[in-house]
């Protein structure tokens, strides 16, 4: 080892005496120097630089940066008597051969790591520094470069022996220096980061510009003063370029997301895949029925391959394969696959699904193939259509059922009501024509409006219309009777409420309004005649059984004895029973309506009756008797059944009065009156107070109700009948 020529630098000769005499008894050539200036004018000539740290004179970094930078083959170790983390990152990053700690590797051990260093020559500096492609630099506190790696030649243009010893104006502008000293001021604060990065741009030899990111570090500073920096300059204009295209893609997919028809989607999504991925032989297919036809292709495509063929679904074409398994299917080489036959040069493809609406096709010329990123790009552009197509699909099925739903909105027979709950108020939004015909009131009248304030038959109801309102708001439906004012008036109605959402809290809801206020009337009707029935069925259980027994117990008697008696009380049994059936016969008839009404005179209509009826002695009297609509057959029965009611109960010579009233009509005799006990089932079936059958004043209630008028009776010497509403002419 006697023929290496070592350079040995250090601030202090005393310190530097055991390195030196352990380099030159282990046989080592050893020139001791105790300045930065010494040590660059004899470098040249010697095999190796061994600087001890700490160093002054612009420090042992800073020494290692400018040897290495102008003498790229000579080896340098940095001997520190204190590890400094910072400062051997620095010096490795500037070429370091080694950096040996003192405390580690003794001066007596030290000529034996020197050899293994210098064996390996500069192999640290090239596998860190050298075969990177980011600049990786060292200033000095003046700004000048110390050291400069190989890059940098590739990226500024300049040789490093033009950088090094240069400002960094030389490739910086005054507005990123003005960035760096920014920078360099936040890294000596107290409490800054040991690293910064910031983006500025590098000027070349050939005046363009480049964008890059650096990542900036201080030298070590042992006596806290500031001697430079080492940092790391990073080419982003590829990443520049990919953050354009996602904006771009952004925008074209704003542009997507805008589109109402599939069409539309796929002529911006081929002009995307030319313009933003930079490939303009690209087509996309939709399915249609069983195939997947071409609907959107660049005009440089049709140039290149002709019009595109359309394919089965269930098909082997790598359009149909991407469709059917969901995932991008890439092909390097085009020309091994046999459903695309290449033409102009075309290398690979990639063919992605567009959900299950169709596929996007993208091929590149030449040699080209899709690397990583334009792979990523290429499926966030088919995510962003498949979306897109997945939001039109949508809108159009909304359309179609929101244009069913209101085609039968519009046409249901029965009255419906669309309402929106503000707090616990149902407002109306939206009405059928049925609902404005039944009620009288438009959609423009109850429009925001509550519909309680307008339906609601009296303040009774809202009870039973909040408990509607709960269970519509609850998601549940109900189905109930109810009664609610229409344009004609008070009317039964089923209502049927549909929350919009079944099973789930809803704040709008479906009311269906059915009208059944004939059938409420029929069920009435049904009902009276049912009572009715029963009424006959007591009549002839008891009223008629009774005289029936006693015609067949004297029918007995008179065969056996003869006796004229008997069969007088058989002949009376059987009166009775006649009188029984035509009160029976005359009840059931008021099952029926009255006939067509027409113009009666009552004055008439009373003679007629009291023709019909055995009067005996009694006296009628007609008193300016008025016209009426009626049924005359009807009103000529009511009249008998009072009149037979006047003789049997008014004694032996009545007068029976027939006059007007300023709405109907009355019948009045002279008679001892009726009963007050009597007063409240006057009107009963089977009810009377002598012999008679109890039906007559019975048919009377019932022919006035056919009619729609009322009776009363009022209180007057004799009896007196008022029939009240009567329609006068």
């Amino acid at each position: 080892m006697g023929s290496v020529e070592v350079v040995y630098v250090a601030d202090d000769a005393a310190d530097g005496s055991a390195v030196v005499d352990a380099l030159t008894a282990a046989g080592f050539s050893v020139t001791p120097v105790h300045d930065c200036s010494a040590a660059l004018e004899t470098v040249p000539s010697v095999d190796c630089l061994v600087c001890s740290a700490p160093f002054s004179d612009g420090g042992a970094v800073s020494l290692c940066g400018q040897v290495r930078s102008r003498h790229p083959d000579i080896p340098v170790v940095i001997y520190a008597a204190v590890g400094d983390a910072s400062e051997a990152s620095a010096a490795f990053a500037v070429g370091a051969t080694d950096y040996v700690l003192r405390e580690e590797v003794p001066p007596e051990r030290f000529p034996t790591r020197l050899s293994t260093a210098l064996a390996r020559g500069d192999l640290r500096y090239r596998q860190l520094v050298e075969p990177l492609g980011d600049v990786v630099y060292v200033t000095d506190a003046d700004g000048r470069f110390l050291a400069v790696n190989g890059a940098s030649e590739d990226v500024t243009g300049y040789a490093r022996e033009e950088l090094v010893g240069s400002h960094v104006s030389l490739v910086l502008s005054d507005e990123d220096i003005e960035r760096g000293e920014a920078a360099i001021r936040d890294l000596l604060s107290a409490e800054g980061p040991e690293t910064v990065r910031f983006e500025l741009s590098v000027r070349t030899r050939e005046g363009e510009t480049i964008p890059v990111e650096n990542h900036v570090a201080l030298l070590p500073m042992p006596d806290d003063e500031f001697r430079g920096t080492v940092g790391v300059l990073r080419d982003i204009s590829g990443r520049q370029a990919r953050d354009r295209r996602l904006r771009e893609l952004h925008d074209a997919t704003r542009q997507l997301m805008a589109a109402t028809t599939p069409e539309e989607i796929a002529d911006i999504t081929v002009q995307a895949a030319s313009d933003v991925l930079g490939y303009p032989i690209n087509g996309v297919r939709l399915v249609r029925g069983a195939e997947l036809v071409p609907v959107a292709v660049p005009e440089q495509t049709r140039e290149l391959l002709g019009e595109r063929p359309v394919y089965p679904v269930d098909g082997d074409s790598l359009p149909a394969t991407a469709l059917r398994e969901g995932e991008p299917v890439v092909y390097d080489d085009l020309s091994a696959v046999a459903t695309e036959t290449p033409r102009g040069g075309l290398g690979a493809g990639i063919y992605l699904p567009l959900g299950d609406h169709g596929t996007l096709s993208i091929a590149a010329q030449g040699d080209d193939v899709f690397d990583d990123s334009e792979r990523q790009l290429a499926t966030v552009l088919a995510a962003n259509a498949a979306a897109a197509l997945d939001r039109v699909s949508q809108r159009v099925r909304l359309e179609a059922e929101h244009d069913r739903f209101a085609a039968l909105f519009e046409n249901i027979p029965d009255p419906t009501i669309y309402v929106e709950f503000e707090g616990f108020e149902p407002v109306v939004r939206d009405a059928n024509p049925a609902f404005e015909q039944v009620f009288g009131v438009s959609v423009e009248q109850v429009y925001g409006e509550s519909i309680d304030d307008y339906l609601l038959p009296d303040e009774s109801a809202r009870g039973d219309a909040r408990r509607f309102n709960e269970l519509i708001q609850s998601g549940e439906s109900f189905h109930g009777e109810v009664q609610r004012v229409a344009a004609d008036g008070v009317r039964d109605f089923l209502l049927h409420v549909v929350p919009y959402a079944v099973g789930e809290r809803s704040t709008r809801g479906f009311a269906i309004y059915t009208d059944i206020t004939d059938q409420k009337e029929r069920e009435r009707e049904l009902r009276r005649q049912n009572q009715r029935l029963d009424e006959f069925a007591s009549v002839v259980s008891h009223d008629l059984r009774n005289p029936l027994n006693v015609a067949l117990g004297r029918m007995e008697m008179a065969r056996e004895t003869g006796d004229a008696e008997d069969f007088e009380a058989v002949e009376a049994a059987l009166s009775r029973m006649e009188s029984l059936i035509e009160g029976l016969l005359g009840l059931a008839r008021q099952g029926q309506a009255v006939g067509e009404p027409a113009v009666v005179d009552v004055g008439q209509v009373a003679e007629l009756a009291w023709s019909a009826v055995d009067t005996g002695d009694a006296e009628l009297v007609v008193a300016d008797p008025p016209l009426v609509e009626g049924d005359g057959d009807r009103l000529q029965q009511l009249f008998e059944n009072l009149f037979a009611n006047a003789v049997e109960h008014a004694g032996a010579a009545p007068t029976v009065t027939v006059g007007a009233l300023d709405d109907g009509f009355y019948v009045a005799d002279d008679g001892p009156g009726i009963d007050p006990d009597d007063r409240d089932h006057l009107f009963e079936f089977g009810h009377s107070g002598g012999d008679g059958t109890g039906f007559g004043l019975a048919i009377v209630e019932q022919i006035v109700e056919a009619h729609g008028w009322s009776i009363a009776v009022v209180d007057a010497p004799g009896a007196r009948f008022e029939i009240a509403g009567v329609s006068s002419i």
